[in-house]
């Protein structure tokens, strides 16, 4: 592989601009979609289900990989989509990068809006190796519906990096009015920049050894997880370190991951917050834990490859998205 070097940044959405839905891991039906149709009808935006694989087999969406990886291909091709919207995580996107065109997308792909989180994070990482790309861990689209699962916050913190031509600036923390009960912790003071990489730890700890593994050297490193013990994020984290994935990173910015943070017998426990002090201190940069990203309601939509500055001190926090996203 000739890993991308040059950072592409995809063109803003404007009104009548198409948006794809995709499901590069698990299956989803239309109806499903029809919350996230009316959002995007809201901003303006048109939508496809084109690219939506209509059969499943089991837990991955397509009749096939084969299928899957031509439907996902199909959509970064297609000139008439803008932005492509991952309908679901779940697990199946690892299997389809050695099945994806890379050379042909380098010579024909337009650099498009793609945006996920959880297993979509295997699709970031290759997307910005292969390609160069900026692509957006944010919200999935059969969870961007009205009400409790995703919050106005985490709809117009969406809507405002797929639009907003100039940098992000310094991102809200949504307030307890706004439901969020989920203190942000300083686990290592101090300040880092730099583009931001990473996503889900499971995701990014199945890539290590491949040649789409975490690279995270001069960067700020987005983690995040859901239902992992802290013994297994220790495990995660550990083969990462022991991988020299995170050996110069800038700094570590971990998202809110309640389910996490002990374990069913804590008392036989370390704590999500001890281990992340156990092995994120020794690399003497910032490590803030309970950001509003990945597996709560409460999302920010941050694009990935952008540069960003993390400043932590005891009891106050901030970050900042200092480049442009979208041009």
């Amino acid at each position: 592989m000739s890993a991308a070097t040059t950072r592409q940044i995809p063109p803003a959405l404007k009104p009548g601009d198409c948006v794809a839905f995709v499901a590069p891991a698990k299956p989803v039906a239309p109806a499903a979609l029809e919350s996230a149709v009316a959002l995007l009808q809201s901003w303006q935006l048109s939508s496809t289900m084109r690219w939506l694989p209509a059969a499943a087999r089991g837990y991955l969406a397509g009749e096939s990989d084969a299928a899957r990886a031509a439907a996902l291909q199909g959509a970064l091709l297609d000139p008439q989509v803008q932005a492509l919207w991952c309908a679901r995580g779940g697990y199946g996107t690892t299997r389809l990068l050695p099945l994806l065109d890379w050379q042909r997308l380098r010579r024909e792909a337009t650099c498009k809006i793609v945006t996920g989180y959880s297993d979509i994070t295997a699709l970031h990482q290759a997307l910005a190796l292969e390609l160069g790309w900026v692509s957006f861990h944010g919200p999935v689209a059969a969870l961007a519906v009205l009400g409790a699962e995703a919050p106005d916050f985490t709809r117009s913190h969406l809507h405002r990096a797929w639009t907003q031509r100039t940098p992000l600036g310094a991102l809200p923390v949504p307030a307890a009015a706004q439901g969020w009960q989920q203190p942000v912790q300083v686990v290592c003071s101090g300040s880092g920049h730099g583009p931001l990489v990473g996503g889900n730890l499971s995701l990014l700890a199945a890539l290590s050894g491949t040649r789409w593994q975490l690279r995270s050297s001069g960067a700020l490193l987005l983690l995040e997880d859901v239902d992992e013990a802290p013994y297994r994020i220790d495990r995660m984290l550990t083969q990462l370190l022991q991988a020299g994935s995170l050996s110069g990173c800038s700094g570590v910015v971990f998202g809110a991951s309640p389910a996490c943070e002990q374990a069913a017998s804590p008392a036989a426990s370390l704590s999500l917050l001890e281990v992340l002090q156990d092995l994120l201190a020794p690399l003497q940069v910032p490590v803030v834990y309970g950001w509003p990203v990945g597996h709560t309601a409460h999302q920010w939509t941050l694009p990935l490859g952008t540069d960003a500055t993390l400043v932590a001190a005891p009891g106050q926090a901030s970050l900042a998205v200092t480049a442009g996203a979208v041009s």
